[in-house]
């Protein structure tokens, strides 16, 4: 039990360092043109949230990857909002 706990916050540090790399090359972008891309404000708003929802399910944090998808795993329904808002926003940034 110890060992996935372990494993949690581990998976939680990295995924929050993910989300502040995505704020710093995003404001850094935007500085160094001095334009504002929506496209790519969709896009970085998406994987923040992809990374959101990964962090309110702290479950799928302690198992491989390739478990996630089996039907005894459950996603919690603000994760699942996020996911959907995730997809929705990287379909838009895409176009």
């Amino acid at each position: 039990m110890e060992d996935h706990a372990v494993k949690i916050q581990r998976s939680k540090s990295l995924i929050k360092g993910f989300m502040a790399l995505v704020v710093i090359m995003q404001t850094v972008q935007f500085y160094q043109t001095n334009v504002m891309d929506f496209g790519a404000i969709a896009g970085a708003s998406g994987v923040l949230s992809l990374l959101r929802g990964l962090l309110l399910s702290p479950s799928l944090l302690a198992i491989p990857i390739k478990d996630w998808l089996k039907p005894n795993i459950k996603f919690s329904k603000q994760s699942s909002m996020y996911f959907l808002l995730a997809f929705v926003l990287i379909l838009v940034s895409s176009v």
